[in-house]
């Protein structure tokens, strides 16, 4: 091989370095829904965005957020509290899809009500579309000890460049966990995500979820 080809060589691979090293850089960007990192109670987001002339441009915001209430799990009182009559016993059975359980795993917590406790971790989540976003479901595989309530109440959204603290509630066995560091480890092994999808203006609301497209956003507790 001549001095000229290992030359030729050399600017090849070096060139392919820069690249990867550009390109690696970009792929670390949070995109999409996410959760962005929380330092001294700020949060900067980056989202695709259109200047004063027409041009696309990548924008950023910087939001403060008050991190003493994120990331953190609350526990109440056993569900035998909760369930002194039978019309609070019933909206738990009425609403046993929510929680991903059928009929029979819903009159098993409410027999053994005195095991499960009621939770809820706060997490805070960031727009980096270049559209408003919207919300109100969670995807979840729940465990024999850990249930998800997977409606989250009510519709969330919010625009470009703007997030927002939204709260996970769910049902736990607490005879099998001693601290919260381990419900906060099972809960990080569970496949929870947010779905939402894409909407055009805060004017919108979604009518019919089966008929949008949507995308997951994974949850880190």
């Amino acid at each position: 091989m001549n001095k000229n080809i290992l030359i030729r060589v050399a600017s090849l691979l070096l060139a392919a370095g820069v690249l990867l090293t550009a390109y690696g850089c970009k792929d670390n960007k949070q995109t999409g829904l996410n959760q962005p990192t929380i330092v001294d109670n700020q949060v900067v987001i980056e989202y695709p965005s259109v200047d004063s002339e027409g041009k696309d441009v990548e924008a950023t915001n910087v939001v403060d957020v008050d991190s003493e209430y994120v990331g953190q799990l609350n526990t109440g009182s056993s569900l035998e509290d909760a369930f002194k009559n039978e019309s609070a016993k019933d909206k738990f059975l009425d609403r046993n899809e929510s929680f991903g359980i059928d009929d029979e795993k819903a009159e098993e917590i409410v027999e053994e009500a005195a095991k499960w406790t009621k939770f809820s971790y706060n997490i805070y989540v960031a727009n980096s579309n270049a559209q408003r976003v919207a919300f109100r479901t969670l995807k979840a595989t729940n465990t024999e000890d850990i249930i998800i309530d997977t409606d989250l109440g009510c519709e969330y959204g919010f625009n470009p460049g703007k997030g927002m603290i939204i709260y996970i509630e769910g049902l736990v066995n607490s005879t099998k966990f001693e601290t919260e560091e381990e419900i906060v480890a099972a809960l990080n092994e569970m496949d929870i995500e947010i779905i939402y999808t894409l909407i055009d203006s805060d004017l919108d609301s979604v009518d019919d979820w089966s008929k949008v497209t949507t995308a997951y956003m994974p949850v880190t507790f």
